[in-house]
């Protein structure tokens, strides 16, 4: 007969009963545990798509704004600086110059910098360097004074000038025609870059899609047309609008041979009975109004966040009441506190960054 008694004072039995009842409360702490991962693993996941999304979203902007700025300075000043470095000869002193013996040759560099035809460091033989918070590039003296401010104003009745009017009176400054036409062609080129950057940008973030899509790919678990609906709303008012600059009137100043000075004209709209390049000739790019306060506050970073799905679970708790969201902050920061790097100081130093 069993011995009921001397089963309880084996000490060795004693942990049987305890165990038995614990293994309902280890497989539910284990079924718990594997759920939490679950969900910490959906959260992690759409918290990376949010962080990727969003990062590059802002990186096409910053793309377009540091072309932008590259276009309105730093390109024309180094392109004419080779340009005219290829064309070393010197304009020579006019020996009928009232004060001819105190004046020096002048380079060509010199005659169409001095008269206002394209921004400039105010040491030629510099460059823009990465470590500078704002690169000095400007137009000589007060040439274009209209132009460098946040929205230049043109004068549809003035020709600028592209020679200076003053080293012709005092040099044998011939016309080049080789130099007008690099001008002209340079300009057209900053131009045809400038709109191709514009389309890029407006294609890649019309109707923020890169931003759905690089959420998409990232989750996988909704539809292409509503992935990241709610983090590209927000995005969507903060699309940056830049503006092309025209000028259609220039004046050309020049010597001929017999040391007489001529003063041309030259309207591209109706240029001896032709219009040039569709009448106009691009020279710089400015934000557009809304578009600085919108850079302003990009400055300090904007918010975002984006509403995700969490499946059933064992224990049939609808987590979705508890509207589960994942969050970043994404700025867009250059070195002026305006975050106005495009004009009047074109500086390309637009960078992206992430608050997490």
């Amino acid at each position: 007969m069993f011995n009921i008694f001397g089963f309880v004072k084996n000490k060795k039995a004693q942990i049987v009963l305890p165990a038995v009842l614990l293994i309902p409360t280890i497989l539910l702490v284990i079924y718990l545990l594997f759920e939490t991962t679950k969900v910490s693993k959906e959260k992690i996941r759409h918290q990376f798509a949010l962080d990727t999304s969003s990062f590059v979203e802002m990186t096409s902007l910053s793309n377009y704004l540091n072309a932008t700025a590259y276009v309105n300075g730093a390109f024309p000043f180094r392109i004419f600086r080779d340009i005219f470095e290829a064309n070393k000869a010197q304009i020579e002193v006019d020996p009928y110059a009232d004060n001819a013996d105190s004046l020096k040759p002048i380079s060509y560099y010199d005659l169409y910098y001095q008269a206002g035809a394209f921004p400039s460091m105010s040491d030629y033989n510099s460059s823009p360097k990465a470590t500078d918070t704002k690169w000095d590039l400007h137009y000589y003296q007060d040439t274009r004074k209209d132009w460098e401010k946040d929205v230049p104003k043109l004068d549809s009745d003035t020709f600028y000038p592209l020679m200076s009017e003053e080293i012709v009176k005092t040099h044998q400054a011939f016309l080049n025609d080789d130099l007008l036409v690099y001008y002209f062609l340079v300009y057209l080129y900053l131009g045809n870059i400038y709109e191709d950057q514009k389309k890029v940008y407006e294609r890649v973030v019309k109707d923020n899609e890169f931003f759905r899509k690089g959420y998409f790919y990232n989750t996988g678990n909704c539809s292409l047309s509503e992935c990241g609906r709610e983090g590209a709303q927000i995005l969507k008012n903060y699309f940056v609008k830049t503006e092309p600059f025209y000028v259609s009137k220039f004046r050309l100043f020049f010597k001929h041979d017999d040391g007489t000075s001529q003063k041309v004209d030259m309207d591209m709209e109706n240029f001896n009975g032709h219009k040039i390049n569709n009448g106009k000739l691009f020279q710089i790019a400015y934000l557009s109004k809304g578009s600085k306060e919108k850079l302003r506050t990009l400055y300090k970073g904007v918010d975002i966040t984006q509403r995700f799905t969490l499946s059933n679970n064992y224990f049939n708790v609808n987590l979705m009441r508890y509207n589960p969201r994942v969050h970043t902050r994404v700025a867009l920061q250059c070195t002026n506190e305006s975050n106005n790097c495009i004009w009047p100081a074109p500086t390309s130093k637009y960078q992206v960054r992430l608050y997490p």
